[in-house]
């Protein structure tokens, strides 16, 4: 399959899966209190740390390794399995501790039940990670999509029901099941299904290496939730998380449509001596002129957009969401940087890279967490700063990129943010006094949407050969 049908497919499907967890988000939003989302976030943040740490960067190796063969696939089956029972046996064991840290029993409840999920995940894993290598990502849509409909359904039901926070956590537990049953259905035939030990120590040495920078990186995002529920109040680490959840749709929308296929992508072309530096500059032109006008959007719309999502219960999150959406605009030239460093066969630099910048990020947060939200949210926007020098950094010494480099790749995009932000400020301006925020949105939304195709024509974007292609087929189908 060809990586442009490759993000095509799997980018539609990433939108399916967004306007389903956009439903249940506004239904869950109306449906729970911040204080009950609170305590669902804080049991899942020590939940996704277990995940982190259950999947050890053995997908990562299968997807990135040149030859795979029965041995390493039975060996990466026993780490993963014998890592995730470990972690659900340690986390429902250590429940009660964790409740009576933050002085809920609930939290104690959601942690038991959704480390039940430990014991299942290892038997899709091997083949998830086997589909993705083999890009076969028509299949994966379906996994995804059919789990997001679970969830979807589960949720707002078992919500409805009054099963209060405790529904996140049946509708989680469900997408699991049917995440795993359809990897199943779908595993590529051939496949072993024992364990195996012969090439244990090569795909130990490369996991601790990628299994570290995953935790490190999403590691931080449940570090920050943990600390903000301990230091504030459950209550706040709701508007935190309903903020945080809103910022990171672009992460929905976009990058989890292409992220799948990046490294695979980059491992094939490594195998082939293409330069990956060239490469990684157009991945950095193409997403950033989507990433940064989307963020100078959400920021300015902020106030509608959370009101319109969530109701006036959520009004809290507004200005957390404006200064994550600061952070957002530093993103561009690293949003797939640890992609590079793990296909060129780098990944302990990638781990270097990963582990100061969120070092310094939870220094930051803890030296603000005190002040306020939005003082928490900054730790935010010095973290993406760091994460900017280390990567510019690292790739003029490993690809030889200059920072000039990502400079003339990034323009387009802030050109068209600047222009865009100046349209939308001007839209709100006169739109001041309306009394409807869907009216306001609406009226924002068409004058971005005008200005970013005006403007990539303009600075002869590359993305604007793939809009052409796209209208020339349209046109012959119609005809």
């Amino acid at each position: 399959m060809s990586v442009r049908r490759s993000v095509t497919i799997f980018f539609s499907a990433k939108y399916v899966e967004l306007v389903l967890g956009l439903i249940a988000s506004l239904i869950l939003a109306r449906l729970l209190t911040p204080e009950e989302f609170g305590i669902y976030s804080i049991a899942a943040s020590v939940v996704i740390i277990g995940y982190l740490l259950r999947n050890f960067g053995v997908g990562q190796y299968i997807v990135q390794i040149e030859e795979l063969n029965d041995g390493i696939l039975k060996s990466a089956f026993t780490v993963t399995l014998a890592i995730s029972w470990f972690i659900g046996l340690l986390l429902f064991l250590g429940a009660p501790l964790l409740g009576d840290y933050y002085d809920n029993a609930g939290i104690t409840t959601v942690l038991r039940f959704l480390s039940l999920n430990f014991l299942l995940l290892p038997f899709g894993s091997i083949a998830d990670a086997v589909l993705r290598r083999n890009m076969a990502f028509d299949k994966l849509a379906v996994i995804n999509v059919s789990a997001a409909f679970t969830t979807l359904v589960v949720g707002t039901t078992a919500a409805y029901l009054g099963a209060s926070y405790l529904s996140i956590a049946w509708a989680s537990n469900a997408s699991t099941i049917v995440s795993i049953l359809l990897t199943l259905y779908f595993r590529p035939a051939g496949l072993p299904w024992s364990p195996g030990v012969s090439h244990l120590r090569e795909v130990w040495k490369f996991g601790l290496k990628v299994g570290m920078m995953d935790l490190c990186n999403r590691g931080s995002d449940a570090a920050t939730e943990l600390i903000i529920g301990r230091a504030q109040s459950l209550f706040s680490l709701g508007i935190y998380s309903r903020a945080y959840g809103t910022f990171w749709l672009f992460e929905y929308a976009f990058t989890q449509g292409i992220r799948p296929v990046i490294l695979p992508y980059l491992s094939r072309a490594r195998h082939e001596q293409a330069d990956l530096g060239e490469l990684y500059m157009g991945i950095v032109t193409f997403t950033s002129i989507f990433l940064i006008p989307f963020f100078v959007f959400l920021g300015l719309n902020a106030d509608d957009i959370i009101h319109i999502m969530y109701g006036d219960q959520w009004t809290e999150a507004v200005p957390v969401l404006q200064v994550l959406c600061i952070a957002g605009l530093f993103f561009a030239p690293t949003i797939f940087f640890e992609q590079l460093m793990i296909a060129q066969g780098r990944p302990g630099q990638g781990l270097r890279y990963i582990v100061i910048s969120q070092v310094l990020r939870i220094a930051a947060l803890l030296a603000l967490v005190g002040v306020s939200l939005e003082a928490a949210a900054v730790a935010l926007i010095f973290w993406a700063l760091v994460k900017v020098v280390l990567a510019l950094g690292m790739a003029h010494q490993h690809f030889g990129l200059r920072p000039l480099a990502f400079f003339r790749a990034l323009l387009p995009a802030i050109a068209t943010a600047a222009l865009l932000g100046l349209g939308i400020w001007g839209v709100l301006d006169v739109a001041d006094t309306w009394d409807n925020p869907f009216a306001r949105l609406a009226a924002t939304a068409l004058c971005a949407a005008a200005i970013w195709l005006g403007s990539i024509f303009v600075f002869k974007h590359p993305i604007t050969a793939e809009l052409r292609t796209l209208l020339k087929k349209v046109r012959a189908r119609t005809s």
